[in-house]
């Protein structure tokens, strides 16, 4: 029987017996469909997508539309699985902001939150408020050390853990597991995480060891000491038993420039081992963090240690407030321009805004997001070298109503200028990129492919044609060329628009 008779008459016998409820079908036709492996393009077949689930692939000469099967007409664009997000600030925003528009124009169906160990808390209690919300993507979440550390330390975390305090750490960590956290992330380069041990870490990779999941990393460095960071990052996952992945990777500053060949080495190194290590990347030459970034001893006060950051992270003019609570005119403006309208230098103002964001002194009205800053401090040529390797796949590092255009435009931007413009990869392995290898990262079996069986997350989208719109001054503007994106079956994009369509749901560990 061929899928399309199977279909009518599935139809058809639902329509007739009062106690069934006839299936809603969606069929695509007309599209070249990428089946996210990499596998060449394949033209000539419809997509039949049934309730949740894709039931196959029909020849475009056999298929008949039953009743009340909407086709959606692709016109030679490509059909997709959905894109996953493997590190985003979604999960911080989406309780209040359901629709996700940023996420869903650009083709985003899952969106992995809990990162540079900060997630929600408790990760059970967060996932069923998801799935009870109702979202117009799927969620999943790691677990964050940082976030565990301050609970399992009462707030004193500016020292490595006593042995009893770690075994607090590894309980709560079990705990997230259970609840469906994917493993464990860390952001190295911040507070209260960059205050830990190697060991520390390393046992803590041995709890995610037992639900066969994964670690990710800000690593502690992503300028001078990079690879040093990176070579971390290995021994961590070695020692743990458990894969790892380099979040945004990314050669940061002036003093990392050009050492893809050291990473390259290391990533060989670490193959070599048997070391499972991945990495995410987006593409953006420039930054969205905190001001405390640039100052990696956290000696603020140390005039020579405020001048080697900004100068390493590219220069007070490269360097942009894009939130400052305390005075909301410095925002949108360079260390270099605010320096001078206060007729100060760079270094004394950086100096300044520190003391006036420090935690013991921030005024409550101020809420969580103090401050943040923009920098332009990697080069191109690094970017796609990273793209180039096979094992790094997409991500935005963005949020849903955020400051850095990523967050809108992540996706369609590396389909347009990484994969169509300057021909970094081809097309079939930039979706590859986007699907099925973040989704073999998080053990996903049913996601990141176009096979039946799979859940319907789907993108339709014009390669010519495709292209982001974001920028610093409109940083959620929506792409183009994203006409239709499929979220467990419902239409969450729909000729370009995003609908009411909630399918998405809180994806947990299995």
């Amino acid at each position: 029987m061929t899928l399309a008779l199977s279909l009518s008459l599935a139809v058809s016998i639902a329509a007739a017996t009062p106690s069934l409820t006839a299936p809603h079908v969606l069929a695509i036709r007309h599209g070249r469909i990428a089946d996210g492996t990499g596998a060449p393009l394949l033209a000539g077949k419809v997509l039949v997508i049934e309730d949740d689930t894709i039931r196959g692939l029909v020849d475009e000469a056999a298929f008949k539309p039953t009743p009340g099967t909407r086709v959606i007409d692709a016109g030679g664009m490509v059909v997709a699985p959905g894109f996953i997000d493997m590190h985003s600030h979604a999960d911080g925003q989406i309780l209040d902001k359901p629709g996700a528009e940023t996420q869903v124009r650009q083709g985003i169906t899952t969106a992995l939150g809990g990162q540079d160990g900060g997630s929600e808390w408790p990760i059970g209690e967060f996932l069923a408020k998801v799935d009870r919300t109702g979202v117009a993507l799927n969620i999943a979440t790691m677990a964050g050390f940082g976030t565990i550390r301050d609970k399992a330390m009462g707030g004193d975390t500016r020292r490595p853990a006593s042995p009893e305090e770690l075994a607090r750490m590894r309980a709560l960590l079990d705990d997230a597991l259970r609840d469906g956290a994917f493993g464990l992330s860390s952001g190295l380069e911040y507070e209260p995480d960059s205050f830990s041990t190697t060991d520390e870490l390393v046992e803590m990779a041995r709890v995610v060891r037992g639900y066969d999941g994964f670690y990710i990393s800000h690593v502690r460095d992503e300028g001078l000491r990079v690879i040093d960071s990176f070579r971390e990052l290995v021994d961590i996952a070695e020692r743990g038993g458990i894969p790892a992945q380099i979040s945004h990777i990314k050669l940061g500053s002036v003093s990392s420039w050009g050492r893809f060949g050291e990473y390259a080495a290391l990533m060989k190194e670490a193959d070599a081992r048997g070391v499972r290590v991945t990495a995410d990347c987006y593409p953006y030459t420039f930054w969205h963090s905190t001001l405390r970034v640039l100052v990696l001893s956290r000696r603020y006060d140390e005039r020579a240690d405020v001048e080697r950051g900004i100068a390493d992270n590219g220069g007070a003019e490269n360097i942009s407030l894009s939130r400052y609570a305390p005075d909301p005119s410095l925002e949108g403006k360079s260390l270099a321009q605010a320096a001078r309208e206060r007729g100060t230098d760079p270094t004394t103002l950086y100096m300044e805004l520190i003391r006036q964001t420090d935690p013991a002194r921030r005024d409550p009205a101020w809420g969580d997001d103090v401050e943040g800053i923009l920098g332009t401090s990697m080069r191109e040529e690094d970017v796609r070298a990273f793209y180039a390797d096979p094992r790094v796949m997409v991500s935005s590092d963005g949020e849903i109503d955020g400051k850095h255009p990523r967050g809108a435009g992540a996706f369609p931007r590396f389909l347009a200028r990484y994969v169509r413009e300057d021909k970094v990869v081809g097309l079939e392995e930039g979706i590859r990129k986007m699907t099925s290898l973040p989704a073999s990262v998080l053990r996903l079996s049913d996601r990141g492919r176009i096979a039946a069986g799979m859940k319907a997350d789907v993108v339709v989208f014009d390669p010519a044609a495709v292209a982001d719109r974001s920028t610093v001054k409109a940083p959620t503007a929506p792409p183009v060329g994203i006409p239709y994106v499929i979220v467990n079956g419902e239409v969450a994009v729909d000729a370009g628009e995003p609908t009411t369509a909630r399918a998405g749901r809180a994806l947990r560990r299995r």
